[in-house]
């Protein structure tokens, strides 16, 4: 996407916010209920059945998406251990011996990149996101560096941004609205002078300038062609939008903004789970507030008095009524209601909320695992596994690009290993000094404990097979011979987590055979060698 002038902001802004349109109608409704601390334009007042639902009765939804919401922080961005690592990119064509010293240095970056995290505010940050991202489909923030050489995150509402995507469906563009006063505008942009002609008027007035705000709009997209060598990727421009005035241009070397989705379906905004489950959400809403009614029934009975009594009705606990004649007035009436189906019913309904959130999915992971066998449970987990990987592997694809402007930013920063850079990652200029090769970027691949859990299930398949194959093989010893069982091992060691050190390749395998054939063969000739005896 190419360089535009205000005018072509303004315009590409208010034609994504009508396709936004949709998600913004689920997103007023589903705050409500599931995301109810949420920044909303909602109204207070909200009918289901005929009945004004003003306040939340039932939280199954909003402890839902926050549940979910965790485990994706939990299950992906685990801060008590690496979750990432940064390989060589495939396109270096590296040997083996320069590979091996380009994973070692990226090693060390990946451990620099974890520690920044840690001191930074992006788990914070992060897990807003994330609440978005499961509670209205789509969920955003922005990475940058401080001018101190920190990183900082910055979490961006939904209401507040419109995205288009390019052709692999990755964000290219991302406008973010927010309203300033005159004089926020003049402090950020450094002078009266940048301003819009509303906006000057407003300064030039003491109370105006900060009372009166203006909408402003900043678009950072990618462009469509670019010297990576000289040139920024993204262009940046901030314009207030009555006047279609540009306030400030600038660039970005990487796209700065992490936009996740929850699924994607139809455009470019993500569907929540809520969506699936929400006539149970509403109906829960509604039965909870039935059921108070009762309940308060129950505890404050409906009363019918006689004219004949004298004073009134003392309802206090131990309270006396004094009556004439016989009459057994006052008494409870129309008090009858039995609320034991209702309760049933919200079971229900709480039983399809859990399950869109994919909660049961959430419960198999650490319960009831001692009552199964190791097949049993690795069955279930495949299942399971399966179902909720769809999510999980999106928002990896969406975090990716957001990891390697990290990487990016911390280079530039002098915040990696600049001493001892492989000269495979880098590139002489023009001016004959040494930079970083842009397509030298790193893979980045994730160690989360989700994809230990898919490991996990790869690992017991391979045991089962064993177990099999071994069965098999008291039958037709030659069965074995069929399956790579060093490959194996190697397989089921590495999906345990071990130190990848702890792993030999192959040619220090082979090494090692060599070694132990010689112990052989000395052992037949009536001797060992020393070293292989200590």
């Amino acid at each position: 996407m190419g360089f535009m002038d205000a005018e072509g902001v303004v315009d590409l802004y208010e034609g994504l916010k009508s396709e936004k349109q949709d998600a913004k109608s689920w997103a007023d409704q589903l705050r409500k209920f599931v995301l109810p601390f949420s920044p909303t334009e909602l109204e207070s007042k909200f009918s289901w059945m005929g009945v004004d639902l003003k306040n939340l009765h039932d939280s199954t939804a909003v402890r839902a998406n926050e549940r979910l919401a965790a485990a994706h922080q939990s299950f992906l961005f685990d801060p008590g251990k690496i979750w990432f690592s940064y390989e060589p990119s495939s396109t270096l064509g590296l040997d083996n011996k320069a590979s091996s010293r380009v994973k070692k240095w990226l090693g060390d970056c990946a451990e620099r990149v974890y520690q920044a995290l840690t001191e930074s505010n992006f788990y914070t940050v992060n897990q807003q996101a994330l609440l978005d991202r499961c509670g209205l489909g789509t969920g955003a923030f922005y990475c940058g560096m401080t001018n101190s050489n920190k990183l900082v995150f910055s979490y961006v509402p939904f209401d507040s941004f419109v995205f288009a995507e390019d052709d692999l469906g990755m964000p290219c563009m991302f406008i973010r609205s927010f309203e300033w006063t005159a004089a926020q505008a003049v402090k950020f942009f450094g002078g009266a002078d940048r301003l819009s002609k509303g906006m000057k008027e407003a300064y030039g007035d003491e109370v105006e300038r900060h009372k009166k705000k203006f909408t402003i709009l900043h678009a950072v997209g990618k462009k469509d062609r670019y010297d990576p060598l000289t040139e920024m990727e993204c262009f940046s421009m901030y314009v207030e939008k009555t006047d279609k005035h540009v306030l400030e241009e600038g660039g970005f070397e990487e796209f700065p903004y992490m936009v996740s989705r929850f699924l994607k379906w139809g455009n470019q905004f993500g569907i929540a789970p809520a969506r699936l489950c929400w006539p149970e959400i509403l109906h829960l809403q509604y039965n909870k507030r039935v059921i108070r009614l009762l309940g308060e029934l129950k505890a404050f009975p409906r009363v019918k008095t006689s004219a004949d009594l004298v004073g009134r009705v003392n309802l206090r606990p131990g309270g006396q009524t004094p009556v004439k004649g016989t009459d057994q007035l006052p008494q409870e009436w129309a008090t009858v209601g039995q609320y034991s189906e209702l309760m049933a019913e919200m079971e229900q309904d709480r039983q399809v909320v859990r399950s869109a959130f994919y909660l049961d999915v959430l419960d198999l992971f650490g319960a009831h695992k001692g009552e199964m066998t190791a097949t049993e449970v690795n069955a279930r987990l495949d299942e399971q596994l399966r179902a909720f990987s769809p999510t999980f592997f999106q928002h990896l694809n969406d975090s990716r690009p957001v990891m390697l402007r990290v990487f990016a930013l911390m280079f530039r920063a002098r915040l990696l290993d600049r001493e001892n850079v492989p000269k495979e990652l880098l590139l002489i200029d023009s001016d004959g000094g040494e930079i970083f090769n842009p397509e030298a970027l790193p893979q980045v691949v994730y160690n989360s404990k989700f994809i230990q859990l898919m490991k996990q299930v790869h690992s017991g398949g391979i045991m089962s097979a064993t177990e099999v194959v071994a069965r098999m093989a008291q039958f037709d010893p030659t069965v074995v011979h069929r399956f790579d069982w060093n490959f194996a091992a190697q397989e089921v060691v590495r999906n345990g987590g071990v130190p990848e050190k702890f792993i030999q390749d192959d040619e220090k395998k082979e090494e090692r055979m060599k070694e132990v054939m010689a112990y052989v063969q000395q052992m037949k000739q009536g001797g060992a060698p020393e070293e292989m005896v200590q």
